[in-house]
């Protein structure tokens, strides 16, 4: 008799999964990133390793770990590694490793070790502020150095690693650098390894991070602008910078299709790497509806301004007499917690509102209640709204974009109300206690059936085949040396809205099979980004680009900063992407036009700048071929 071997999906490569930290009260994205080690390492059978940046963890990774697999939490093939946490673990030949590509500068002398495992000290006069790490045993292991001006504000920084002897081995200018060497020196001795970043400030650390050996898979969870830019601009700039490499990476994951289509619309994505994969349950779907009070709702959500909680509670006070008897209970917690507290004192709701608190694995709670209220401002796709229809729970949703209609079929399986509308959210719940037992019934069998789109086993061997993908773009962009290059400034033309650049790309660049054009543009001191779309013309013996920038797609940058915006064009084809700069004469003004002015650094790199004084509207049109 033959051994069973259980036949793999995923691709037989080291699988992290990357975020910032397991906090004690987390929410969705981090429930996402440990169900997502749960079901790949039971999709298989193997190991999957969970990583964390945060300095948090230097000390109680291992407790952690122990913690979450003990409450059912998590997987025990997940294993967790941290780099603040290997450098007080590894041995000495690894942490030299580790710190082999960082040159060392300057003493440190540590503080007799006295039991406390991080101390703080600091100094205006030396000005410095540090903090030092020890080991179990005592041994200094982290140095991490702020420098402060006579002002006391901080400016530059060293994170310096020490071997159990005492020396040192590795120094790095900022948590970043640290945390892309350690990401290297999880992976460089494998032949390929998979990295897939949750959330977005840990994807902002390692904006261009890519090796040979390494598919970098960038998870997109939220919306790609914030709510408050949203508002403001026509076109507002992302909300996070990462969005500036998802051309770089082997693999985007949208939460929905809308998502993917709309980061192609506003030009932040131009490569053909995305893939849409929804959340997948972290729940069993209830197999039929059961009993519950009508009237009794529940929210499960951080507590802060952009879930708009306060709608909620402002829609309860809103019901007509007949339904006085409806309650939430809120399980959460956050910043905004004392503020809707006092507000439902306000509106006399102490009896109707209860604040229940954090509570984990907050999907559970749903099976108690009857209708679930969903009123954030921007969001990926509510997990919580899924973890609410699996239980029977009728969710009432704002109707956001990428959110809860991606799930939800008004009247079928959920309801939906028009954004900010707390009127209709009261309307709706009204609607809902109106309904007779069979209507609600069958919405609550739609609700759970519909979840079961959602079960892990469908969504994980998408997963599997988008990897496998990934993997193929990987080796065929190995096989591909991109030009170094730039595109020349050959003529432009402004009016009142924008001006319009021809640009002609460098030789050896021009010479490769390029599919597609965009101009993009960067504020530096802001991280501001964007991206328009652009022509590609093939003359005899060069390639032309032609594009467009409206001024008003400028103008979230503008609103922020002064600062100018460097130029770049990024030229790319179905697998990868070429930044490369544009140029001009050195030092030249190239045009202005009121408070825009087109000219060229030092270096010949072509900038954007705003004039602080608004001068009459001229403008110039420079032609230099």
């Amino acid at each position: 008799m033959f051994p069973f071997e259980r036949k793999r999906r995923l691709p037989n490569v080291p699988i992290f999964v990357l975020t910032g930290e397991v906090p004690e009260n987390y929410g969705g994205v981090t429930t996402v990133a440990l169900g997502r080690c749960n079901v790949f390492a039971e999709m298989d059978d193997r190991e999957i390793t969970l990583l964390t940046v945060s300095p948090i963890h230097a000390m109680s990774i291992d407790a952690l770990r122990s913690d979450l697999v003990a409450d059912g939490r998590l997987d025990s093939r997940v294993n967790l590694r941290n780099p603040w946490s290997d450098i007080l673990q590894l041995e000495d030949q690894e942490l030299n490793r580790l710190g082999s590509s960082a040159s060392v500068e300057g003493h440190v002398e540590f503080p007799e070790f006295s039991g406390e495992f991080e101390v703080r000290a600091s100094s205006r006069s030396e000005g410095f502020a540090r903090v030092y790490r020890y080991r179990p045993d005592g041994s200094p292991a982290i140095s991490d150095t702020r420098e402060i001006d006579s002002e006391g504000n901080p400016s530059r920084r060293l994170i310096t690693a020490f071997s159990r002897r005492g020396n040192a081995v590795g120094q790095w200018s900022s948590p970043a650098e640290l945390y892309r060497r350690w990401l290297g020196f999880l992976t460089e001795a494998q032949e390929m390894s998979i990295v897939i970043a949750e959330r977005l400030s840990t994807s902002n650390l390692f904006v261009n991070w890519s090796a040979e050996n390494v598919v970098f898979v960038q998870a997109v969870h939220s919306h790609h602008h914030s709510a408050g830019a949203l508002q403001a601009f026509r076109y507002p700039a992302p909300k996070a910078k990462f969005y500036r490499s998802l051309d770089k990476r082997e693999m985007v994951a949208t939460l929905t299709g809308q998502q993917a289509e709309d980061l192609r619309e506003t030009n932040l994505s131009g490569v053909d790497n995305l893939a849409t994969l929804p959340n997948w349950l972290t729940e069993e779907p209830l197999k039929s509806p059961t009993q519950r009070d009508r009237l009794a709702g529940v929210i499960v959500s951080r507590i802060s301004q952009e879930k708009q909680i306060d709608h909620s509670l402002k829609a309860l006070n809103m019901l007509s007499p007949a339904y006085k008897g409806a309650s939430v209970d809120i399980f959460g917690d956050g910043d905004s917690l004392p503020a809707l507290e006092e507000l439902a004192s306000e509106l006399g709701l102490s009896e109707q509102v209860a604040f229940q608190g954090y509570v984990s694995r907050g999907g559970r709670k749903f099976r108690d209640y009857s209708f679930s209220l969903h009123t954030g401002k921007t969001e990926g796709q509510l997990l919580v709204v899924l973890e609410s229809m699996a239980a029977g729970c009728i969710p009432i949703a704002y109707n956001i974009k990428y959110g809860p209609s991606d799930s939800i079929t008004h009247g079928v399986d959920g309801l939906l109300v028009e954004p900010n509308d707390i009127e209709g959210l009261g309307k709706q719940i009204e609607l809902f206690g109106s309904m007779s037992e069979t209507e609600v019934l069958r919405m609550r069998k739609a609700a759970i059936r519909r979840s079961r789109d959602f079960l892990p086993g469908k969504i994980s061997r998408r997963w599997a085949e988008e990897l496998h993908g990934a993997i193929e773009r990987k080796n065929r962009k190995s096989k591909v040396v991109l030009p170094d290059g730039y595109a020349k400034l050959g003529a432009l033309r402004v009016d009142e809205h924008g001006v319009v650049l021809r640009l002609r790309v460098s030789k050896d660049l021009a010479a490769h099979d390029w599919s597609w054009a965009k101009i993009s543009w960067v504020q530096r001191k802001t991280g501001i980004y964007g991206r328009t779309s652009a022509q590609l013309k093939r003359e005899p013996g060069k390639l032309v680009i032609r594009g467009r920038i409206d001024f008003e797609q400028l103008e979230h940058a503008h609103s922020r900063s002064d600062a100018p915006l460097g130029l770049w064009v990024d030229l790319g084809d179905s697998d990868q992407m070429q930044r490369v700069r544009i140029i001009a004469s050195p030092n030249e003004e190239v045009s202005r036009y009121g408070p825009y002015r087109l000219a060229a650094a030092s270096s010949g790199n072509l900038l954007f700048q705003f004039r602080q004084k608004v001068e009459t509207h001229e403008s110039e049109n420079v032609s230099n071929r």
